[in-house]
């Protein structure tokens, strides 16, 4: 909510850009690890970059174990033909995963500024015209654009997700930077000054979120980043609960070792209190999916406890917790709609059919956010695991390894558990816990059909 106000509070604050900014020498890296399906398409984008070839170096970093090793061969010989200065870096091994590879191309890039694109992004001709006179002093570090969405119609799982980026790159980036508080590269469509990243001590690895690792630490140092919201860079959003549990599982555990590397240097550091505040709820917002699983599965036997001693029911306001939450939320989801829309009877429409749908994803995803949380906290390590990606004109995704069913067994048991809690609120008639389980219910079950889904199509 304090998030929320502080966006609110800051919404006309412009961001000042230089007007006649003078190109330098850029650096366009492109890590790439299986992008068969989407990397011609980035490769053609980039193409279409407006910018000097003079000024212009293209870094392929690729990782690639299968056939996208011949496509980008083939297109390179194609773009030097056209005068462009690319480079294809191989590695004989995934060391470091996509940090290894951004620090490795790091070594020989010759570029002032090192800008960044994942393999389904699709930059506009003008991004780096557009985004490059927002480096309107020496100490800022990073310009990061908002993240556009090429199919965020295609099914209700892309729908939620879309909500759920555009509260964070809505609300939460734009409120924070607008607010002077740190904000977090968001590991494509951005640019670095090549000194910053230098200064902060490079790409690591040590975390599954090297993106947030490196942000946190540069900030901490003294550099500025900006967010500029009016520039959007669309990618596409993965149409598979498997890849979904994928990222999400990688973005959570990544959080958490951040946390625990970097909360105690945040901390330590000469910055306002507010900045250590905001920064810390920021490196900690992943604990809530633990926080939502617990009380949910206490909330059960606490129901009993309600229903069946008078002596508690005093103790218990669900109707009137589940009820502020939802508003808060709500009200957080429309805004970022209202904001994006810019009319008032659209925005509304369109929270009203995407809010149910992004809440009951992620309270389906709590479970599997837990386990990441877990093994953040214990220090297990785990391999980056790339988001399958794939063009809207390709049906099926080879890349995607469908999870065995198994791996779903808790979420059904989940599932079960609520089951039976909805219709024991059903019988109490307590209907403060009713709704609560049943968004439960309703978010653990989404994930099964999901699940089952995606298996009969393939």
């Amino acid at each position: 909510m304090a998030l929320l106000i502080t966006f609110l509070f800051n919404r006309k604050k412009e961001n000042p850009f230089i007007e006649n900014f003078k190109l330098p020498l850029l650096t366009v890296q492109l890590p790439v690890f299986n992008e068969r399906f989407v990397i011609k398409r980035l490769l053609d984008a980039v193409e279409a970059l407006n910018y000097p070839k003079s000024l212009l170096e293209i870094q392929i970093l690729d990782d690639s174990t299968d056939d996208t090793k011949t496509i980008v061969s083939k297109r390179i010989e194609e773009l030097k033909e056209l005068g462009f200065n690319i480079g294809h870096i191989l590695r004989s091994n995934r060391e470091g995963y996509k940090a290894g590879a951004l620090q490795n191309g790091l070594f020989s890039a010759s570029g002032q500024y090192i800008v960044i694109f994942d393999a389904d992004f699709v930059p506009h001709p003008d991004f780096l015209i557009d985004t490059l006179p927002y480096f309107t002093e020496e100490k800022i570090g990073m310009v990061q654009t908002r993240w556009g969405h090429l199919n965020a119609g295609q099914s209700l799982l892309t729908r939620a997700q879309r909500t759920g980026l555009n509260n964070h790159f809505i609300i939460d980036q734009e409120g924070r930077n607008k607010g002077g508080y740190f904000i977090n590269f968001n590991g494509t469509a951005g640019i670095w000054r090549k000194e910053c990243i230098l200064d902060a001590g490079g790409w690591k690895s040590d975390t599954l979120t090297e993106d947030l690792d490196l942000s946190f630490r540069a900030q901490i140092k003294g550099w500025k980043f900006k967010y500029c919201p009016n520039i959007i860079t669309p990618a596409e959003l993965p149409d598979r609960i498997s890849a979904v549990r994928t990222q999400q599982f990688r973005w959570t555990k990544g959080g958490v070792e951040t946390s625990k590397k970097l909360l105690g240097r945040l901390w330590k550091a000469e910055l306002s209190l507010a900045v250590k505040l905001f920064g810390s709820i920021q490196l900690l917002n992943n604990f809530i999916y633990a926080f939502i699983l617990i009380s949910a599965l206490i909330s059960v036997p606490l129901m009993f406890v309600k229903n069946l001693s008078t002596e508690f029911i005093q103790t218990f306001k669900w109707n009137a917790i589940i009820t502020a939450v939802m508003l808060i939320n709500f009200l957080y989801c429309f805004t970022a709609i209202l904001v994006d829309k810019k009319k008032f009877i659209s925005a509304l429409i369109e929270v009203i059919t995407a809010f149910p749908i992004a809440m009951v994803l992620s309270l389906g995803m709590s479970y599997h956010n837990t386990k990441a949380i877990i093994h953040g906290l214990i220090g297990k390590k785990t391999a980056f695991i790339r988001t399958p990606k794939i063009s809207e004109s390709i049906g099926k995704n080879p890349y995607i390894q469908i999870q065995n069913y198994k791996s779903f067994t808790p979420e059904f048991l989940l599932s079960i558990y609520f089951l039976f809690a909805v219709f024991s609120d059903i019988y109490f008639r307590d209907f403060g816990f009713l709704i609560y389980h049943v968004l439960m219910l309703s978010g653990f079950g989404f994930v099964i059909w999901s699940a089952w889904t995606e298996a009969s199509e393939n």
